[in-house]
């Protein structure tokens, strides 16, 4: 290399050098400017409301969980007799609540009358008078062209099952 060539690459290295100060000079005045006026404001924390102490001075009174607390306030009711049968199979629309069964329909042949009900998991069963649905043992009475009859055996207190009438009317 020549001599000539070195001179020109070491003043060429110094002007830049020169240059690139005096930029950075205002950057830094620039950024130091720029905050100087904004502090970060930070909410308080919330005040802590102090615990209140309670004494329980109820101790010398009845035990409310005392069993012989828990007599019953009316007469046993007797027996009425009814009550469902546990030892027949289930069907397929009794692990359903009645309210979530929909009627959509009716078919008919001769005598006998099938309603075409709708379960919640969107399939479609065909029940006729006698068959079961409903979780609380709901056993079909009659069918009509716009309406599912169905009696229902529902806990009544006392061991005792009460019966009770329900219906579905078709979806249109």
């Amino acid at each position: 290399m020549s001599i000539t060539r070195i001179s020109i690459t070491i003043l060429a290295s110094l002007l830049l050098i020169g240059c690139a100060e005096h930029q950075m000079d205002d950057l830094r005045r620039f950024v130091d400017n720029v905050h100087k006026d904004k502090k970060p404001r930070v909410d308080p924390l919330p005040r802590i409301k102090p615990y209140e102490t309670f004494t329980y001075t109820a101790s010398k009174l009845t035990d409310p969980f005392f069993a012989g607390n828990l007599a019953q306030s009316q007469p046993a009711a007797p027996n009425s007799g009814l009550s469902p049968d546990q030892t027949r199979r289930k069907e397929p629309l009794e692990q359903f609540p009645l309210d979530s069964l929909s009627m959509v329909g009716t078919l008919s042949r001769g005598d006998t009358t099938w309603a075409v009900i709708r379960a919640p998991d969107d399939t479609v069963h065909r029940a006729q008078n006698g068959n079961y649905l409903g979780q609380n043992h709901g056993r079909i009475d009659k069918i009509t062209s716009s309406k599912l009859f169905v009696n229902e055996l529902v806990p009544g207190g006392n061991n005792n099952w009460v019966e009770r009438e329900s219906s579905i009317a078709i979806v249109k």
